[in-house]
């Protein structure tokens, strides 16, 4: 390896998340709740697809 790339890499440091950090994190805004449109489906309930079977056994896989 070239003495310039050892630099380069040398230069290189670990990510440290701090009240600075400017790369795309929104740490000040508040995230939205998740909303859904229906029910949620337990695991255990009947399948929507008809099947009789448990969700889990069939279309939650």
């Amino acid at each position: 390896m070239s003495e310039e790339k050892k630099e380069q890499t040398a230069e290189i440091k670990p990510h440290v998340h701090g009240p600075n950090c400017n790369h795309g994190h929104h740490h000040h805004e508040a995230l939205k709740p998740v909303t859904r449109d229906n029910p949620k489906i337990g695991r255990n309930d009947p399948c929507l697809c008809g099947s009789e079977k448990k969700y889990k056994k069939c279309c939650g896989k």
